[in-house]
């Protein structure tokens, strides 16, 4: 999920994302109750911050530790193939 987070972040150019939970479960394939938990443990660890239909990234360093090291190779390739 923080992944996901993080590219959309980069697609919007923005911290604030206008997602509700039930997309992401659809997009990251899983039951909305998962990203609740999810959302809820990133959120007391102070790397967002939600409101209803809202994800604000309030931490992105954090978040980029959190995220699985796939979100940095793809990145670096994202950023190879654009420059």
């Amino acid at each position: 999920m923080c992944r996901w987070l993080l590219r959309i972040r980069e697609l919007t150019q923005s911290d604030k994302l206008n997602l509700t939970q039930e997309f992401l479960a659809q997009m990251l394939g899983v039951r909305r109750t998962s990203v609740t938990l999810v959302a809820g443990s990133l959120q007391r660890a102070g790397l967002i911050r939600q409101r209803r239909g809202s994800i604000e990234i309030v931490d992105v360093d954090a978040m980029e530790n959190a995220a699985c090291e796939c979100y940095a190779r793809v990145r670096s390739h994202y950023d190879r193939l654009l420059s």
